[in-house]
C-alpha cells in the first residue's frame, strides 16, 4: 500500500511538472525594454546640428538616482555636457528634454509608451520659457512603426519602434523622429524646428546616430 501511495504521488508530481513546462512553452515571454538603465551601461552617439561642428558623445548610466515630479530618474553622465536623466514607470519612459533653438528650458517628457500600438497617439503639455517668456509647449506623439528593421551607422536593428513628435507653442514649430531598439534604447533621432515669426532665434535641425553601446 505504501508503494502504491508513493507511485501515485510520483505520477501526480510528474503531471504537474509536465503541465507547467507545457504552459511555459506555449506562452513564451514577450517582455520588452526600450529604455534599459542598468548601471555601467554606455551609449555613444554621433551628433550633428545646424551651424556647429559634428562630434561624438557618450552617456553612461551611473549607480545614482534622483527624484523629480514624484518619479525616480537614473542619472547618466554625458561626456560633453551636463548629466542626462531617464526614468521608467511601468510601460512609460521619461526624460528631461530641451529645444535650444527655441530657447526652451528643460522639461519632463513622456517620450515613449511601450504598450501603445501602431498609429496610437498621446499628448502632453509643459510650461516652458522661450527667450524669457513663459508659454505652454504642446507635444503630440504618434507610434509610426513597431517591430521595424533599421540600419544605423552600419549596425542592423530588428525590433525598432519609431515615434514621431509634433511640437507646437501656440503654432506648429516642427518636431522630430525618434527610433528605439528593444534592449538598447534610442538608436537615432532627427529633430527640425522653426521658431515662430518674431522670435530672435534661428531654425534648427540636429541628428543623433548610435555609434556603439554596451548594456550591462
Amino acid at each position: 500500500m505504501r508503494k502504491a501511495r508513493i507511485s501515485v504521488c510520483l505520477m501526480a508530481s510528474a503531471m504537474i511538472f509536465f503541465t507547467a513546462c507545457s504552459k511555459d512553452d506555449s506562452n513564451p515571454s514577450t517582455s520588452t525594454n526600450f529604455n534599459p538603465l542598468t548601471t555601467g551601461s554606455t551609449w555613444t552617439y554621433a551628433h550633428t546640428e545646424t551651424g556647429a561642428a559634428a562630434y561624438n558623445f557618450t552617456l553612461t548610466a551611473t549607480n545614482r538616482d534622483t527624484t523629480a515630479n514624484s518619479k525616480t530618474y537614473k542619472v547618466l553622465t554625458n561626456s560633453v555636457g551636463p548629466n542626462n536623466y531617464l526614468g521608467k514607470v511601468g510601460n512609460d519612459d521619461y526624460r528631461f528634454a530641451s529645444f535650444p533653438s527655441l530657447g526652451i528650458n528643460s522639461f519632463e517628457e513622456l517620450f515613449l509608451k511601450e504598450d501603445k500600438n501602431l498609429n496610437d497617439t498621446w499628448s502632453s503639455s509643459s510650461n516652458v520659457s522661450i527667450s524669457g517668456f513663459p508659454v505652454s509647449a504642446n507635444l503630440t506623439y504618434t507610434i509610426k512603426g513597431k517591430g521595424e528593421s533599421r540600419t544605423v551607422n552600419g549596425k542592423s536593428f530588428n525590433n525598432v519602434t519609431h515615434v514621431r513628435l509634433d511640437l507646437s507653442v501656440g503654432v506648429p514649430v516642427g518636431g522630430g523622429d525618434f527610433y528605439y531598439q528593444d534592449g538598447v534604447g534610442m538608436i537615432e533621432d532627427m529633430i527640425a524646428v522653426t521658431p515662430p515669426v518674431g522670435l530672435p532665434v534661428a531654425a534648427y535641425s540636429s541628428q543623433d546616430q548610435i555609434v556603439s553601446y554596451e548594456i550591462k
